[in-house]
């Protein structure tokens, strides 16, 4: 029976998916990895292998469009006067990143502010992309098992469990059926992909003993892990993954504040709002020169705009034309407009790098410096800011004592890899704790341990309440199918049910979950089929080893036994 995998990269400027059929015992080298390679766009005549994450709905949630399709159409839905009846989203992935506060009820704003749950958001894209696959297996003619297909999604692996919950939501809520579903995380596919397929001048990192750190570089979040290659062919992680939200849009971002600083912001929330096309035309040429643009550079940098219409703003919302506006600006020592190009100083446009590559080299730095991290001379740069020539450029004179290794198609690497995850989920043979991870209980109180504000009395007996009690600590190791198993007791007779509530922390030694310090991660609940007036025994088994936290309730007396999955708060 052939083995079916489908990948899909949900990115935060630019998502696509692939997809392969194989034999069950088809080495990873011998897999081929098929994909979309029609992602055009008829207004930047753009083709490739991943498009724009954006997403175009009516005002009834129902599916338009997806990626270059749904910012063309927005844009003709904008100038012909309708966009009140639809919802146009883009670039809503960071919404996840570093959010403590993720729920099933939370809530996103489109480009013109209007809200929308962001589960439905999530789901339907993946659910565009989801299809998009589908038909494109039709038209290559592909036979597909669409029950037999394991589906992979990636995620960053510096993501909380709480947003790899939500995705996974996403994707169940889009019509992957759960035991169908793997999250893979994104530096660990890439990681897998360039073992698998090495580029040139990469097949170092594929020896025996190798150890090397890998560099997502995404749009929106720098994702990094180390790796050491064991003796028999899987990869370990030396120490827990991290990084930041410091992509290639904050360099977008810094390039849009320089246009505000001309402009002024009004002119550019208009732009954004009422002009979705030329928004993302200027987008795009921004992206252009981020890649293009070398420090060495000593000529003028071009930055294609849309002209008519910034022009046209300048006269509504200054009463001046875009010369004047440009030339009078506090920067007109730097640019200057010829016909539909801003023209700027080279050394001004390095500057608009300088904070994001900073913090990259800062994060990068405090990995390397990392006790548990030693003899890594090789830093595998991935992702497609991984394309930029400043970040390669900055790398190289920050590290002066590694070898930065670029691999090919740097942008596809994550997406090629989940589908060799799919294949071998069990690659990464073990993982470092990100988290300290613990349950809430209610132990007998000491008056020399515990607060006052803590105690409660239950017949008769005194209890301290929010008590952490941790059951894995961070940066631990975790090798594939690693469990750990607690045992825990009714507390009153004839007891029907009882609710745990999981917290996790960035913390070693926490002593209650209420001070802020943790985060609820999820609650379970265990039933008792047959409730009797003494006390029950149950067994919870954690599963840890896997890129996601799942659990096994066991009531001891009925042996009844349920794998749970974390539901996420309303």
């Amino acid at each position: 029976m052939a083995v079916y995998v489908a990948a899909i990269d949900f990115g935060t400027t630019y998502s696509g998916y692939a997809f392969s059929v194989s034999s069950p015992n088809t080495e990873l080298k011998n897999v081929e990895i098929l994909s979309n390679q029609v992602w055009n766009s008829g207004t930047a005549e753009v083709a490739s292998l991943k498009t724009p994450t954006c997403l175009l709905l009516t005002k009834e949630r129902d599916l338009v469009a997806f990626g270059y399709e749904a910012e063309e159409q927005y844009a003709d839905i904008v100038m012909d006067g309708h966009a009140d009846d639809y919802y146009f989203f883009h670039r809503f992935k960071m919404n996840l990143h570093n959010n403590q506060n993720i729920r099933m009820s939370m809530v996103l704003e489109d480009v013109r502010g209007k809200p929308l749950p962001a589960i439905d958001v999530f789901s339907l894209s993946i659910q565009a992309l989801k299809c998009h696959l589908h038909s494109s297996i039709e038209v290559k003619n592909i036979e597909f098992d669409k029950r037999q297909t394991k589906w992979v999604l990636t995620v960053p692996a510096i993501w909380t469990d709480t947003a790899k919950q939500f995705m996974r939501k996403s994707a169940e809520k889009a019509g992957i059926p759960r035991d169908n579903l793997t999250i893979a995380l994104e530096p660990e596919a890439a990681s897998i992909y360039c073992q698998t397929f090495p580029s040139p001048g990469c097949q170092e990192i594929a020896e025996i003993g190798s150890r090397y750190m890998v560099v997502d570089l995404g749009g929106g979040t720098v994702d990094i892990t180390v790796h050491e290659k064991n003796a028999n062919g899987t990869l370990k992680e030396v120490v827990k993954a991290s990084g930041n939200g410091c992509g290639g849009t904050f360099i977008d971002d810094e390039f849009i504040q320089l246009f505000v600083r001309i402009f002024g912001r009004p002119i550019m929330n208009s732009l954004k709002s009422e002009f979705p096309d030329s928004y993302l035309y200027l987008l795009r040429s921004i992206e252009n020169v981020k890649r293009v643009y070398e420090t060495s550079q000593t000529r003028k940098v071009n930055i294609t705009i849309p002209r008519s219409t910034l022009d046209d703003l300048c006269q509504s919302y200054l009463g001046e034309n875009i010369t004047t506006v440009i030339n009078s600006s506090s920067l007109s020592s730097n640019i200057e407009i010829i016909r539909d190009k801003i023209r700027i100083e080279p050394v001004f446009v390095e500057s608009l790098f300088k904070a994001t590559c900073d913090n990259v080299v800062s994060l990068l730095q405090s990995v390397l410096q990392q006790s548990a991290v030693p003899n890594v001379t090789k830093i595998l740069l991935v992702g497609g800011f991984a394309d930029c020539k400043v970040i390669q450029n900055t790398m190289k004179s920050a590290f002066l004592n590694e070898n930065i290794i670029l691999q090919e198609d740097t942008s596809t690497i994550v997406l090629k890899g989940a589908v060799l995850f799919g294949y071998t989920s069990d690659y990464i043979s073990s993982r470092m704790a990100r988290y300290t991870y613990g349950i809430e209980i209610d132990c007998h109180f000491d008056d020399k341990v515990h607060a006052m504000e803590k105690i409660k009395v239950e017949s008769g007996k005194r209890y301290c309440k929010n008590v952490f009690s941790p059951f894995m600590k961070i940066n631990t190791p975790i090798s594939v199918g690693h469990t750990i198993e607690k045992t825990y007791e009714t507390r009153e007779q004839f007891q029907r049910t009882c609710l745990y509530q999981v917290f996790y922390t960035k913390h070693e030694n926490v002593m209650y979950t209420d001070t802020g310090e943790c985060s609820l991660l999820g609650e379970f609940t265990i039933h008792f089929i047959n409730p009797t007036k003494h006390t029950r025994e149950m067994k919870v088994i954690f599963n840890f080893g896997d890129t996601e936290f799942s659990l096994t309730v066991i009531d001891v007396e009925s042996k009844s036994e349920k794998k749970e999955f974390f539901e996420l708060q309303r």
